[in-house]
């Protein structure tokens, strides 16, 4: 069997650098409520509860942050002997993000609707809980992401996910029967997609490494591994 081996992406920056990244983004993602919440005291007549519960959101936006942030360290496979790691990947942020982004439409029309307008205080709300949505699902990708490690080694296909359990998937090469590339039109405008390898029929026969930058590397890595007649 011949491979064909792929420098794997560079290393992340030094480990305090990025420690303190994640930590300052994290405190982007609860510094709107924490800003909120002053700001709505401010507002005379404002109701007690909206300060509660933005303060309660920033609070634990921000714990589940810095614990997240703390605990974030990308899994490494142990390798057995004459076992070589060909390429490493970890998804990209790019979805996290945009989903993030997304949100600030809807604050910031449900921000207007609350402070300068008429209309009853549903509306506002309604479109909050709409920004809300978004802005927990970018998060929580963000979050999630700091703990997934895809690796190809010359034995195996890997997916590892360790935060408070360490959860590993793998495929052994030699069972290997198909791999695909997934793209779609925004991931294509991206440069991310996915690369699915499959050794059978069902969710356990199957890794999915999903939303990675320049995916067409790590395709033509397995492709290489694949036995020729």
């Amino acid at each position: 069997m011949t491979t064909k081996k792929v420098t794997p992406v560079a290393a992340s920056p030094k480990p305090l650098i990025a420690l303190l990244g994640r930590v300052l983004f994290s405190a982007i993602i609860a510094a709107p409520f924490l800003l909120g919440a002053y700001y709505v005291t401010e507002i005379p007549g404002a109701q007690l509860w909206a300060p509660i519960a933005l303060l309660a959101i920033g609070g634990v936006l921000g714990v589940i942050g810095l614990y997240m942030s703390f605990m974030a360290a990308f899994p490494i496979p142990s390798l057995v002997a004459d076992e070589e790691t060909l390429i490493v990947r970890h998804p990209t942020m790019k979805p996290a993000y945009a989903r993030i982004m997304m949100s600030l439409p809807f604050f910031l029309g449900s921000s207007y609707l609350f402070l300068f307008s008429t209309l009853p205080y549903v509306y506002s709300f309604l479109i909050l809980l709409v920004g809300m949505f978004l802005f927990f699902k970018g998060a929580m990708r963000y979050w999630a992401n700091l703990h997934v490690t895809y690796a190809v080694t010359n034995r195996r296909v890997i997916n590892m996910y360790r935060f408070l359990w360490l959860r590993t998937t793998e495929i052994p090469v030699t069972r290997i029967i198909s791999i695909s590339e997934a793209r779609s039109f925004f991931e294509l405008m991206t440069g991310r997609g996915s690369v699915v390898v499959a050794s059978g029929i069902g969710a356990r026969q199957t890794i999915r490494i999903e939303d990675i930058g320049d995916p067409g590397p790590v395709g033509e890595v397995l492709r290489g591994l694949l036995p020729h007649n």
